[in-house]
């Protein structure tokens, strides 16, 4: 386990699947969407609502929708009377402007009450979270910075990282006092500010503490 890491491996919560399930169990989401499957195996297979879809351009085994995402969302918004979703589940593309694009997307099509679950938002490494992907090598993308960005930005929602399965990102509309980024640019955003800022930038909760904001 990383030094930094301080998250307490309890209630059961230690996945991003126990995360996902224990959302729907205690606010009675019924409807799933889950972007980014590859293996639903791994994942969506496991999330116990009564209705899930799931959106991959390549997944590895049969998924609801074989697009893109922005496809996907590209689709729906021209179908006026479409279902929201009270949960999604975010694990496509791991690059920041792409992750930022899945959350906008994700919350138009959201629940009022409804929650966003963002996956890799604690990369371990500098490694993990380059831009580029090597295959066979640990990769988190650089979901990080997408998710600084919107705490710097968005006043409206209500956002916080429970340190398990290398940071699960939770969202959902509220308010937050914004991160104090200096640079809205992902250009100028190194691991080094990670490194030095992890805890108070990604709001960095255990799983205690994250059971006490969820309510």
């Amino acid at each position: 386990m990383a030094m930094f890491s301080f998250a307490r491996r309890n209630r059961g919560i230690n996945t991003r699947t126990d995360l996902l399930n224990h959302l729907i169990a205690s606010m009675g989401y019924r409807r799933y969407l889950e972007i980014g499957v590859r293996d639903p195996r791994d994942n969506f297979d496991k999330v116990r609502a009564d209705h899930k879809d799931s959106v991959d351009p390549d997944p590895r085994r049969p998924v609801t929708f074989r697009m893109t995402s922005d496809e996907f969302f590209a689709s729906r918004a021209a179908v006026s009377d479409r279902p929201s979703y009270d949960l999604a589940f975010i694990d496509g593309l791991h690059l920041a402007d792409q992750v930022e694009r899945d959350v906008v997307n994700s919350l138009a099509n959201l629940a009022p009450a409804g929650t966003i679950v963002l996956h890799d938002c604690n990369p371990t490494t500098e490694s993990a979270q380059s831009e580029a992907y090597i295959y066979g090598e640990h990769w988190n993308g650089t979901v990080w910075k997408a998710w600084m960005k919107l705490r710097a930005a968005r006043r409206d929602l209500s956002m916080f990282v429970v340190d398990i399965d290398e940071g699960c990102g939770v969202i959902r509309r509220g308010s937050q006092q914004v991160y104090p980024l200096p640079s809205l640019d992902y250009s100028t955003l190194g691991y080094d500010f990670l490194k030095r800022h992890r805890r108070e930038a990604l709001n960095l909760v255990s799983v205690d503490e994250s059971l006490k904001l969820l309510g």
